[in-house]
């Protein structure tokens, strides 16, 4: 199945539910079901945003330490990609919650579901991994 490190904590704003389009600076012509893998690495300006509005509330409190890293932490499915240009609706939020200069792109995300977290090396792109049988997407 194909996956996605993403830094945290937009991993898990992701999985929650809270964060619909994943910006990137490349598009993908991959659509359905993708892993979402919380990245090892975690910078202390990343960690700052957990304590702040609206990262905070999204995140139902939990602070940075509680994130977890290095590991597969839910799926979604990509029913779109298209260039930040071309969002009809964007409300605050989400916007806080991405990258949206132009030239870049919106990879419109649905259908989040947490999974029990599995350790996986993370890559710069998509990459395949293999579902160990405890997670059921």
């Amino acid at each position: 199945m194909k996956a996605l490190t993403i830094q945290q904590p937009w991993a898990s704003l992701i999985v929650a539910g809270a964060k619909c389009h994943e910006t990137r600076s490349w598009s993908t012509r991959h659509r359905g079901p993708l892993l979402i893998h919380a990245g090892a690495r975690f910078p202390e300006p990343a960690r700052l945003l957990c304590r702040r509005e609206p990262f905070l509330s999204a995140l139902d409190g939990r602070t940075a330490a509680e994130l977890p890293l290095g590991v597969v932490i839910g799926s979604v499915e990509i029913v779109e990609c298209v260039r930040v240009e071309d969002i009809v609706q964007l409300d605050e939020r989400e916007e806080r919650f991405g990258d949206y200069r132009p030239g870049r792109w919106a990879w419109l995300l649905r259908h989040p579901v947490a999974l029990p977290h599995f350790a996986v090396r993370g890559m710069p792109a998509l990459f395949d991994v293999a579902l160990p049988e405890t997670a059921q997407v």
